[in-house]
């Protein structure tokens, strides 16, 4: 599990997991970890060996219900393409098989969307198993946005993208999108994306929030983990009328210094000014 790596082209961020929960994420990015490179192959896991990658803890048929969602999830996810003279829609998965009495799955990809997992030259790459251990969905998606840019630093969106990329309903106002996502995505992501801050982006007399803002720490270049070309137009740092600021750490509670702190800190400098006076007189 430890070394179960999710990768794919770029191209699958852009579509939105509506209505997936925890653990239908968890099912497809799972089933997505053995896609790659099998081309248009049909694959087959175990029941046993899903519920280890996705760290699944329920049993008997609620498994396989959650199974059966995710397949029906995963046939909204389609694409089209539009020449100007046709319109052309294709499902993600051309073969999707539970068998409860064999317990395993089939699963094919359509030669349509063949490159999401083959011959990659823009892709995003990240661990298995951090994926499954966090807890919200907002959390899940964003890791996986931020992920495509790891070695940037940067990544912005607008408001709308935000709202559709993460599957936030419209009638959130931005003080329910802080509470119910950006919240849970700074706590659960601060360790893994080092010094990870959140802006808000205002325009207007108004202030009106209008996108964020994420940076962090660019992770190390490497050639298996990134390809060059990805990183945003420096272009899209400077916005006119628009202002930031950060997100409040919610995960860090402000602590009342005491008297007993106060003592203690005068004990320690008589230390070293006790320690101080001696190194002079040696």
């Amino acid at each position: 599990m430890s070394n179960e790596i999710v990768k794919y082209e770029n191209r699958l961020n852009s579509i939105p997991l509506r209505r997936f929960n925890t653990r239908e994420m968890n099912l497809f990015f799972s089933l997505a970890s053995r896609l790659r490179d099998q081309g248009t192959n049909e694959i087959e896991l175990s029941f046993s060996q899903l519920k280890s990658l996705s760290q699944y803890k329920d049993h008997g048929e609620r498994f396989v219900e959650d199974l059966n969602r995710t397949y029906h999830k995963l046939l909204t996810l389609n694409a089209a393409t539009d020449d100007g003279h046709r319109i052309t829609a294709f499902v993600l998965f051309t073969k999707y098989v539970i068998d409860r009495d064999n317990e395993t799955v089939n699963i094919a990809v359509n030669p349509e969307f063949k490159g999401l997992f083959n011959e990659l030259s823009n892709w995003t790459r990240f661990s298995l198993e951090q994926f499954a251990s966090l807890k919200s969905t907002y959390s899940k998606t964003m890791f996986r946005l931020l992920k495509q840019y790891r070695t940037i630093g940067f990544r912005e969106f607008t408001m709308n993208d935000f709202r559709i990329l993460l599957d936030i309903p419209k009638t959130y106002r931005p003080s329910e999108i802080d509470k119910r996502a950006l919240k849970p995505i700074k706590e659960e992501l601060d360790s893994m994306f080092k010094g990870l801050s959140i802006r808000k982006i205002y325009k207007g007399r108004g202030g009106k929030v209008v996108g964020y803002r994420f940076t962090w720490k660019p992770e190390p270049k490497n050639a298996n983990d990134f390809t060059s070309g990805q990183a945003l137009s420096t272009s899209t740092h400077k916005r006119q009328n628009q202002r930031s600021e950060p997100m409040p750490d919610h995960s860090k509670a402000k602590r009342q210094i005491t008297d007993a702190d106060r003592n203690k800190l005068a004990e320690q400098l008589e230390l070293l000014q006790a320690l101080g006076n001696t190194s002079h007189t040696k």
